[in-house]
């Protein structure tokens, strides 16, 4: 039998599903999130696997080592490349992981093309010439017809609860925060942040405007999904990402497809529900102005919705915060600042919500 599994045993669900875009072309790749379910797959399929790509950390930190371990300790087993991969490297770890028979060692985020030629090398030293999937076109399978996985619009047909969709968003917020700490430009405390202020504009929203305003849980939910906002920036080259939003020239574009990407990501979640509803009208306009500037360039001030508007007009407020800060009259000159920017950046009404959160902002960055 052809070896041609590419085992991924790792707790993180986005880390499973960056792996499993590399390998699908060159492997059969089986992803499981729990070191149990691995050494079952392990079992009934060992003439199948030609590697196996193991966390360290899975459950806790460490737990790989375990895992490890008992793969070297079965006959079976024993002979089984596995690669080691963590999010934070250290000499400790690499000699720990080498000295119990870890063929290499990987650090997440991994680049896919080098990762690529790693693993596929491995797999070519540790087993005879002919034996492995790499050395065959793989034999076309049986289409299966696909079972329908049920999304959250089956799950909550009445719509996802607002308590439900903030425990969803806290663990989301949670991942990315591990994910942004390799991004240096990315600040997840900054985008808590600005959901905060987000939400805060929109219940001002409907103080001054009652009849128009959204509802207490509509604004809750504008604040969650404006935490979200920059998701797309994953998808932008570290070095444009560092530039930032005032770059000029060509690499501008490139960074302003950033929201394209966050907004077909919601829509793909489920557009029919009001959380992945704002999070991607929010994602697509939240750098559109009052006066019709910024991007989606292709449309008008009017196409932009009131999500987006707040979520402009609190990314505004944030970044003045930031530079008045330490200000005894800081709010005082943030509101001046912003005031010289309706017409332009924000609109009329959008700056009678922003003066009616006035010292409430203070509360939320303490909060938040």
């Amino acid at each position: 039998m052809i070896r041609d599994t590419l085992l991924i045993i790792d707790d993180s669900e986005l880390d499973l599903a960056i792996l499993n875009e590399i390998f699908k072309g060159l492997f059969r790749v089986e992803c499981v999130a729990e070191s149990r379910r691995g050494l079952t797959y392990l079992h009934h399929n060992m003439e199948r696997v030609c590697a196996v790509l193991l966390d360290i950390c899975l459950e806790r930190r460490g737990a790989g080592f375990t895992v490890l371990h008992q793969l070297q300790g079965n006959p079976d087993t024993a002979s089984l490349p596995v690669i080691l991969i963590t999010t934070d490297a250290n000499e400790k770890d690499v000699r720990a992981s080498v000295e119990r028979g870890a063929v290499d060692f990987l650090v997440k985020p991994v680049d896919p093309h080098t990762v690529q030629e790693r693993v596929c090398s491995i797999v070519r030293a540790a087993w005879p010439p002919k034996s492995t999937i790499l050395d065959h076109k793989p034999e076309p399978e049986t289409p299966k017809a696909p079972e329908p996985a049920p999304d959250l619009v089956q799950i909550f047909p009445q719509g996802l609860p607002l308590a439900a969709a903030q425990l969803l968003c806290r663990d989301w917020a949670d991942k990315l925060g591990a994910f942004y700490r390799l991004r240096p430009s990315l600040d997840m405390d900054a985008h808590r942040q600005l959901g905060g202020i987000t939400t805060l504009l929109a219940q001002c929203c409907t103080e001054r405007f009652p009849e128009q305003g959204p509802t207490q849980e509509e604004a809750e939910l504008m604040g969650l999904a404006a935490t979200f906002c920059d998701i797309g920036l994953l998808g932008i080259p570290d070095h444009i990402l560092e530039e930032g939003e005032d770059q000029d020239g060509p690499d501008a574009q490139l960074y302003y497809q950033h929201t394209q990407l966050g907004y077909d990501l919601f829509r793909q979640l489920g557009e029919d529900l009001p959380l992945f509803q704002y999070a991607a009208e929010i994602a697509l306009w939240h750098h559109k102005n009052a006066d019709g500037s910024g991007y989606p360039t292709d449309a008008g001030a009017g196409d932009v919705p009131l999500s987006a508007q707040l979520t402009r007009a609190a990314l505004r407020l944030q970044r003045y915060l930031h530079y008045y800060r330490g200000c005894a009259d800081g709010t005082e000159r943030v509101l001046r600042t912003l005031k010289g920017e309706v017409g332009t950046v924000i609109s009329p009404e959008i700056y009678q919500a922003v003066e009616l959160a006035g010292d409430r902002l203070q509360a939320v960055l303490r909060n938040t």
